[in-house]
């Protein structure tokens, strides 16, 4: 009986030992997996300080525009909605959008492929009307490209040039690609790319373009129309590009 009593304690103890054992043991978290546009937003929204609330836009380009093997991603952001709640808060709306909600509304990043980290926001001062847009040329070396972002200012667009350096992007020239869309007057050029004079990163050739006569109903039109410019192969200038301070200049005019 005695026996029998010990091993009921025994067994007794046992089962308290394995509940408290057992409910003292953490359930094992779910892992929150992020997807790669999940990534990008969060990144966005916190470098930009945009609220739940705001409606924007971000495009994704590809391509490889660093030393590594990695495909990576230039991110663009465009705030239109912002621009257009600050100029109804401050009563402009109207003359906001005689310039096309010029300012600080659009902005790109560049994310790298292989350690997926994403750099802080470059700001390109620009129409709040018109998304930047991304092309991608080999000029400083053949082995990856260099991002080149095109904005528009009203009748005008520009384009700025960018090379990867330690993670980061550097401007390294900018051009006015065309002024005076649907006027009488107006004025274009055309690139085109050489072997490099000064360095290995080729010349950047400007030609006088030929812009296309067009008219547009809506004023508004502009922003989102991408003209058509001949090359005359009357050449204008010629820009090299100077390693030791990382830009293109140009000979002074005789």
């Amino acid at each position: 009986m005695k026996n029998s009593i010990v091993l009921l304690s025994c067994l007794l103890l046992f089962a308290c030992s394995e509940k408290v054992g057992n409910k003292n043991k953490e359930k094992p978290k779910d892992v929150i997996v992020e997807t790669l546009d999940q990534k990008i937003k969060h990144h966005i929204e916190a470098s930009l300080q945009i609220p739940a609330t705001e409606k924007y836009v971000f495009e994704k380009y590809e391509a490889h525009v660093n030393g590594d093997d990695s495909l990576d991603i230039v991110i663009t952001v465009n705030r239109l909605d912002h621009a257009l709640e600050r100029a109804i808060n401050s009563d402009r709306l109207a003359k906001r959008a005689e310039t096309g909600f010029m300012g600080n509304y659009n902005f790109f990043f560049v994310l790298d492929g292989k350690t997926k980290e994403i750099t802080p926001p470059i700001l390109v001062p620009s129409s709040a009307k018109a998304k930047l847009q991304v092309k991608f040329e080999n000029i400083r070396t053949e082995a990856y490209k260099d991002i080149l972002i095109d904005f528009k200012l009203e009748h005008g667009a520009f384009r700025r040039f960018f090379t990867m350096y330690n993670g980061l992007p550097k401007e390294v020239f900018q051009i006015m690609l065309y002024d005076g869309l649907g006027d009488m007057e107006n004025q274009a050029i055309s690139i085109e790319y050489d072997q490099g004079s000064y360095s290995l990163a080729k010349d950047i050739l400007i030609y006088v373009g030929k812009l296309e006569e067009v008219e547009f109903n809506d004023p508004s039109e502009v922003y989102n129309y991408n003209p058509k410019i001949e090359n005359t192969k009357i050449l204008e200038r010629r820009w090299f590009f100077n390693d030791n301070q990382r830009k293109y200049f140009t000979m002074k005019d005789k």
